[in-house]
């Protein structure tokens, strides 16, 4: 087993970027063409970068581990990666990559079940090419689990969907209200990695429930 410095030295010889195009095109030879059909919510006449720029700049950032979408326009927005993208992609004239203001504003009104398809689309290719078929179950049956994550909590009702839950000091009687935003996941088990397949948000109705969804 290689130690961790052995891990490092191979590490300073390869080429993230190329093995991700790898990995790209083999398994997912369309997806490119499934960014650049996702139905663009904002006003036509106020587009510089279409849907497909701005999610592979999104793409790039999670494999990147980048944290913020402001270390990602500092980290990405240079010469070389914007090159790459314009091979990536098969377009010309991309002269910067979008602000991160831009891609939060995108991802704000982008519809979820945009992205959803694109995930059932990536799903599918992965089974169509048989890369999980040692782990089905016996042999025959997939294993898929369910788990319900918290998201963000607010001091403040965030909006009319927020799940709600009291909280009561004991000593003093006092109660404090937490507002949550919750979202039930479906997984596929693959070994020891997971694959989200399916994705439902956990919340009321409005704000004036007899019973609340938690």
């Amino acid at each position: 087993m290689a130690t961790r410095k052995e891990k490092r030295e191979a590490e300073k010889n390869t080429n993230f970027f190329l093995e991700f195009i790898r990995i790209k095109n083999h398994f997912f030879k369309d997806l490119n063409e499934w960014l650049r059909g996702v139905k663009d919510p904002r006003h036509q006449s106020y587009i510089t970068y279409l849907p497909d720029v701005i999610l592979y700049v999104m793409i790039l950032k999670n494999i990147m581990e980048l944290i913020s979408m402001r270390e990602t326009t500092d980290k990405l927005n240079k010469d070389e990666c914007i090159k790459n993208i314009e091979k990536m992609l098969g377009i010309e004239g991309l002269e910067e990559l979008p602000h991160y203001d831009t891609m939060n504003d995108f991802l704000s009104e982008l519809d979820p079940s945009e992205l959803e398809k694109i995930r059932v689309y990536m799903i599918k290719e992965l089974l169509k090419k048989r890369c999980f078929e040692d782990f089905r179950i016996l042999g025959k049956y997939w294993g898929v689990i369910f788990d319900a994550t918290g998201l963000y909590t607010f001091k403040e009702r965030h909006c009319e969907h927020c799940l709600k839950r009291e909280y009561v000091n004991k000593g003093t009687g006092e109660v404090t209200t937490v507002y949550m935003h919750q979202v039930l996941e479906a997984k596929l088990v693959i070994g020891d990695m997971v694959f989200s397949i399916g994705t439902e948000f956990i919340e009321n109705e409005g704000e004036e429930v007899s019973k609340q969804r938690l």
